[in-house]
């Protein structure tokens, strides 16, 4: 597993999932195309494993376990969104791997998919990762693009204001 340093006032998130990284308004999901949610990527995942993308308290995942929300120490707001609108499967293509109120670590799974059932199923699994709280901190830096491997390959940067 990787270990990002990152500078005083910086977060660097890791991949959640390996996967192809999308831009957030190619999103086939108007409340995440036009940011109303927050500010981040997609990812077309390509792996079956989801990991926490930084180190922190896992407050909220949804019964259905298509979604989680992540707080870490310096206050970021995350969610970690698989597919759109799988909310709709009922839990079906996911396994839920840590219990809600979790502390977690970077790269620690924390879901399992049936990527192949989701595939068929979700209107999509391109799966954004965004943060909800961007008007505290400064714009996004260093966005990935290409391919990402899950705990691995750094996803975009957080900074201080």
């Amino acid at each position: 597993m990787a270990v990002v340093a990152s500078n005083p006032g910086e977060i660097v998130l890791l991949s959640p999932v390996t996967g192809e990284v999308v831009a957030l308004e190619d999103v086939p999901d108007a409340a995440f195309a036009t940011r109303a949610v927050g500010e981040g990527v997609a990812i077309l995942p390509t792996g079956n494993q989801v990991v926490a993308p930084c180190d922190g308290q896992l407050v909220k995942i949804f019964n259905t376990n298509h979604a989680f929300a992540l707080i870490n120490d310096a206050g970021v707001e995350l969610i970690v969104h698989i597919g759109i609108e799988t909310v709709k499967l009922g839990g079906q293509g996911f396994t839920r791997l840590v219990e809600q109120g979790s502390q977690v670590k970077a790269g620690q799974p924390v879901l399992e998919l049936d990527l192949e059932y989701l595939r068929n199923n979700a209107k999509s699994v391109i799966s954004p990762v965004v943060l909800t709280n961007a008007d505290q901190f400064a714009p996004l830096a260093n966005l990935a693009s290409g391919a990402v491997v899950a705990g691995q390959t750094p996803l975009y940067t957080i900074k201080s204001k």
